[in-house]
């Protein structure tokens, strides 16, 4: 249920606790300097800044070591490369603090982040605080919205859960950079990132905040993300479905054992509905009819999507998208499925 006052604090805790910043550093050499000075220059001093060298074949290791031969917060793992959901697990690893977040090592974060976020979570006692971040060009530097937070649709300054939301996993997106955790409860359940070659941020993040029984929304601009920088952890794989279908799967199996199905599974169908569609939109024009053949053919029953009635849906939008694909003219279940076909054999006989 959503809080509408916040809790009343008798007094401010005296002793700071430690926040742990899990950095994961690949080939970061043009950036890691920018993002360090963010971090140690962050007006909350009690940190722990974890940092786990993917690999990394420029001089990003040589800056790590540098930085932290002046400064002991600094803590730099290295280790063989093995990508983005493995090193952000050995940064788990790591961790003491009583709080913890995740830091992307070409991005920078607002001076006064940690202190706002910190005071937030302990006046509200929470297990998780959402803020909101901004995107900024590598080019130009000019910055534009994420839309991280749909706001209209998530309370500010209140305490709730992700099941007092309709629809929430697509009204919070599930970035992983713009959360502070309670490291207890997030150790509590055993949490890791699967590792899945793309968005693993999605099960590790949702998972996370369906788990949580106190979030609260800080709206404040508090982080800046680098767009599209080549070399880094994120290089996109939007033309192969299938990385987002497994991510789907194991954010599904994650609320299942976690015993979070009833209170968020019709939210989970939602959002799988969504992916879907977003993801049919932003395929090429063959992908795409291959897609919608195999929405047709399984993914669709793999999500149980047909199985609900209309109303169970939040979206009209996504909705359309189902009855089109679902219900197809002959003409377009003909394409869509040769389609299909077609991509299926070419992945066959490229393994």
């Amino acid at each position: 249920m959503i809080e509408s006052q916040s809790m009343t604090v008798d007094k401010i805790v005296d002793s700071k606790p430690l926040v742990s910043i899990v950095v994961p550093v690949f080939n970061s050499e043009r950036y890691l300097d920018t993002l360090l000075d963010s971090l140690q220059g962050q007006t909350y001093r009690e940190l722990e800044i974890i940092c786990v060298n993917d690999g990394s074949r420029d001089g990003s290791l040589e800056i790590l070591r540098r930085r932290s031969g002046s400064d002991s917060r600094i803590v730099v793992i290295d280790k063989e490369n093995s990508g983005a959901a493995s090193t952000r697990n050995v940064g788990i690893g790591r961790v003491s603090g009583t709080y913890m977040c995740f830091v992307d090592s070409d991005d920078r974060v607002v001076p006064t982040a940690i202190e706002q976020l910190v005071q937030v979570a302990l006046e509200h006692d929470t297990d998780a605080v959402i803020f909101d971040m901004d995107n900024f060009d590598n080019e130009t530097g000019e910055t534009s919205p994420t839309n991280a937070v749909v706001k209209q649709f998530v309370p500010a300054g209140v305490v709730f859960r992700s099941s007092d939301i309709d629809n929430f996993y697509k009204r919070v997106v599930g970035f992983t950079v713009n959360k502070l955790y309670r490291t207890e409860y997030l150790k509590a359940i055993s949490l890791r990132f699967p590792m899945l070659g793309a968005h693993e941020d999605m099960p590790f993040t949702y998972i996370a905040l369906s788990a949580a029984e106190r979030l609260y929304y800080l709206d404040e601009t508090l982080y800046y993300y680098r767009r599209a920088r080549e070399g880094s952890l994120s290089d996109g794989t939007n033309d192969d479905y299938r990385y987002m279908l497994d991510a789907l799967l194991s954010f599904r199996d994650g609320l299942k054992e976690h015993g979070l199905w009833q209170d968020c599974g019709r939210n989970f169908v939602n959002y799988a509905l969504h992916m879907c569609h977003w993801k049919y939109t932003v395929l090429g024009k063959r992908n795409r009819w291959a897609f919608g053949g195999d929405c047709r053919a399984r993914i669709f029953e793999l999500f149980d999507i047909p199985c609900h009635e209309r109303k169970f849906f939040f979206d009209e939008d996504d909705y359309a998208f189902f009855e089109h694909v679902a219900h197809p003219s002959l003409v377009y279940r003909m394409v869509t499925w040769g389609s299909f076909v077609l991509l299926r054999l070419q992945r066959t006989c490229s393994r």
